[in-house]
């Protein structure tokens, strides 16, 4: 509760349905997978630090879908009990961290910076340890009753995270080429038995023009140096290029798995 992830789906869904908070993004696909929430919303990147690593590596074994995405710009604050100097420990999330690690540096350089579960959670650590402080949102430092000691602490101004809605079932076409199609692709021994296996993975896409707005590589966890592939490609799954270029793909591609696919503009 009071998060940045919790903010993206007040701003998705509206104040009027009922939230329940999880403790980690794991919880969130669960959940959403046992029925027993309609949705769930889990961050995927930032245009700061990047890829939310954990979200990507739980479509691999999850079968829900991309129903949408949320774009938020996230504003980072210092809360604390105390004042700045003698703050000696900082809590957040990692990626929230890694979000103002030039400002800590600067402000606060002989504090021991702490992973939390969440900004919520730092919040609340923090307003139990007066030598401490969290790096969280205003809206998490009103929650709880702990002071605000310094705003805007992100080292870009501009910085934003990309959020997913996790659903059960996927959407219906938008149309217009205003769709994202989200892919998760393997190549196994291809990779490692034909020079420019991943050049191949990418023509049947671009020969269709079907263009490819985003690649992330992810360890498999299987066996060293073996990778998936995270595609954000332009159209809708039911798309006949897509299908067809798809239908290509999963000729020499071990997996080919459709994430979902979903309005290109929140």
């Amino acid at each position: 509760e009071a998060t940045f992830t919790h903010q993206a789906a007040l701003r998705r869904f509206g104040a009027s349905l009922a939230y329940a908070p999880q403790r980690t993004i794991a919880d969130v696909f669960n959940e959403v997978s046992r029925q027993q929430a309609d949705y769930g919303v889990v961050p995927v990147e930032n245009s700061t630090e990047g890829v939310v690593t954990h979200t990507l590596d739980m479509f691999v074994d999850s079968d829900l879908k991309i129903v949408s995405q949320i774009y938020l710009e996230i504003s980072h604050a210092l809360i604390s009990t105390g004042p700045l100097e003698r703050i000696e420990r900082v809590y957040s999330k990692d990626q929230a961290l890694a979000q103002c690690r030039h400002w800590l540096q600067r402000n606060v350089p002989h504090a021991r910076l702490i992973d939390a579960p969440s900004t919520s959670r730092a919040v609340q650590l923090a307003k139990e340890d007066p030598g401490a402080a969290a790096v969280a949102g205003e809206l998490a430092a009103e929650h709880y009753g702990v002071p605000v000691i310094a705003r805007n602490i992100q080292d870009k101004a501009d910085n934003t995270t990309r959020f997913f809605v996790l659903g059960r079932r996927p959407s219906g076409a938008v149309g217009n080429g205003k769709d994202v199609t989200s892919l998760l692709v393997s190549l196994g021994d291809e990779a490692a038995s034909h020079s420019g296996a991943l050049l191949r993975m990418l023509m049947p896409l671009a020969e269709r023009g079907i263009n490819l707005s985003k690649v992330e590589s992810r360890p498999s966890k299987k066996r060293p140096w073996d990778y998936f592939f995270f595609l954000d490609v332009t159209g809708h799954h039911d798309d006949p290029r897509m299908r067809e270029a798809l239908s290509e793909l999963r000729k020499f591609c071990p997996m080919v798995k459709w994430l979902g696919s979903y309005p290109a503009v929140d």
